[in-house]
């Protein structure tokens, strides 16, 4: 059993670092593909860009609206909610959860802010000529990477590490998707931009996971409290597509 947990585990880490590698080549290359083409119409990232932003509908604009518009409230009030109710209820499972999702929230943020402010791309309205353009009160005038599909995907790949059921993954990257794609067909990222925010946001939960027992560890210290002894095992996919996750507590 423990020969098989090892192999497992370093099954799952090994991918992990190609997950990495993999964004970090992506992010290493696409500045200079975003500097080449930006205002080149054959370039792929425009052409993209000009089929979804110009398939505008009101079903569309309202359904995207409401998704664009909920993701500052609930990247703030899920990990905040989840925490206070935990610790006030001692509910270690929830505390943890909330615990580890703002960690990625905050990691995810600062890997964009870092891009945002380095790259500083322009917005494709403002880069573009004729573009559909609404939901104008970003926070910055920068559109690499995006900041919304960023804290989307960081949401709901933390929570579905912490939730491996389809009743939570399937509706959380139902909604990290639609946001991606609002931000395009507002007029306000490119393709890749939601991508590297994707990217950017995944990776985060992915290493906020790896460190939990750590970033746990000090959260408890924070608040007084002893941590429940636990070993956690590995993450698996299962026969069906779904995830297994094993947590022995005692």
């Amino acid at each position: 059993m423990s020969e098989r947990r090892f192999f497992n585990s370093n099954l799952i880490k090994s991918r992990w670092c190609s997950y990495f590698y993999c964004t970090a080549a992506f992010l290493f290359f696409i500045p200079s593909y975003m500097a080449i083409g930006q205002n080149d119409p054959s370039n792929l990232d425009v052409r993209i860009f000009r089929q979804i932003n110009n398939a505008q509908s009101s079903f569309k604009s309202s359904l995207l609206g409401v998704t664009d518009y909920s993701v500052l409230p609930i990247a703030v009030a899920v990990p905040a909610v989840m925490t206070a109710y935990g610790f006030a209820e001692s509910q270690d499972d929830l505390f943890q959860s909330g615990v580890l999702t703002g960690a990625s929230e905050v990691v995810s943020y600062s890997v964009r802010y870092v891009l945002k402010v380095g790259i500083k791309r322009r917005r494709p309205y403002d880069a573009l000529s004729n573009v559909h353009a609404s939901h104008l009160d970003s926070a910055d005038p920068y559109s690499f990477p995006s900041g919304h599909s960023t804290a989307a995907f960081a949401l709901a790949t933390m929570l579905t590490f912490r939730y491996p059921r389809p009743e939570v993954y399937v509706p959380v990257f139902l909604w990290a998707g639609l946001v991606g794609y609002g931000r395009v067909y507002f007029g306000l990222h490119y393709p890749s931009d939601v991508i590297a925010g994707a990217l950017i946001g995944m990776g985060s939960s992915i290493l906020v996971y790896e460190y939990r027992g750590e970033i746990l560890s000090l959260a408890y210290k924070v608040i007084g409290r002893e941590p429940p002894a636990n070993i956690s095992a590995f993450i698996l996919p299962s026969q069906n597509g779904g995830v297994l996750n094993f947590s022995i507590r005692f």
